[in-house]
């Protein structure tokens, strides 16, 4: 009876402890997501098969096909969004965790948690030409995202993590003439800044932990797609922020992947957490 009486008292305590922690952050986090204020529709969704449920990266390629990597095999999986099925498949490299997918014409760009980026070049051809790099020297402990900027010929990436955690996370450049990455940041993501006061659910550095970067077709501004407390950021042409859309996390449960096809409509994939691995054409709000 007493070792009743103590299983029920630690229950109780579990969900007093909960309850306690919800109404804390219930004003400044993402358990307070208000639905009748968000600031985006879903157009459509497709849920993906088994083998993309890890999907990390998306690169939309035209013709309703979109390439995705998983964050587990070095393999480009072709997805067709007309027909829901994965079309074809290019092998690039050994298993992995591969992040994220940024490609320019019959070139694809993979880059890996460490930094490793991997360059396959004719991609949808019999045999990929395959070259890798490396970024080093930013004391980084996690990248995953890409993005690749042709006016100057160099790759974009944002930092998720830092090994001395940082309350602000850098936006950097890596030049494919030189094969170097520039130490000095192009742009810099402060949590403490004032547009995210009213998102603070936590300490600045995990307010931004971006998950995929991409330029806007149309506009040059940056989306910065951040999946530890789901959001879109958008920069300006400064890298000043100019909008934030919140993302209901019961819709976006772990966003990974971001890109926009032809006519400048907004792709997010999501990895599997609670429902199957999806990718959700969003239309945001003016």
């Amino acid at each position: 009876m007493k070792l009743n009486k103590i299983v029920v008292g630690i229950v109780a305590g579990v969900f007093i402890l909960a309850g306690l922690i919800f109404w804390a952050f219930k004003n400044n986090s993402y358990l307070s997501f208000d639905d009748d204020n968000k600031t985006y529709t879903i157009e459509e969704k497709w849920n993906l098969p088994p083998i993309l449920q890890e999907t990390s990266g998306i690169s939309y390629l035209g013709n309703n096909e979109v390439a995705c990597i998983q964050d587990e095999d070095g393999v480009i999986f072709i997805y067709n969004l007309e027909t829901s099925k994965i079309t074809s498949r290019i092998t690039f490299g050994e298993g992995g965790d591969y992040e994220d997918i940024t490609i320019i014409e019959d070139t694809a760009y993979v880059v890996r948690s460490d930094g490793k980026i991997y360059k396959v070049e004719n991609f949808r051809k019999e045999s990929p030409e395959i070259d890798t790099y490396q970024i080093s020297g930013l004391d980084i402990n996690g990248i995953e995202s890409l993005e690749f900027d042709a006016k100057n010929n160099r790759l974009l990436f944002a930092v998720k993590e830092y090994n001395n955690r940082k309350a602000t996370k850098g936006i950097y450049t890596f030049n494919l003439t030189s094969r170097k990455v520039n130490k000095k940041r192009l742009f810099t993501l402060d949590g403490s800044d004032e547009i995210y006061v009213k998102l603070r659910g936590g300490r600045s550095s995990e307010i931004i932990r971006p998950s995929s970067i991409r330029f806007h077709p149309t506009t040059g501004e940056l989306y910065i797609l951040e999946g530890n407390q789901p959001k879109l950021i958008i920069l300006n042409h400064e890298g000043n922020e100019v909008k934030i859309h919140l993302l209901d996390p019961e819709t976006f449960p772990q966003p990974e992947g971001l890109t926009f096809d032809e006519q400048n409509r907004l792709y997010i994939s999501n990895e599997s957490r609670r429902q199957p691995a999806n990718i959700l054409r969003v239309k945001l709000n003016d």
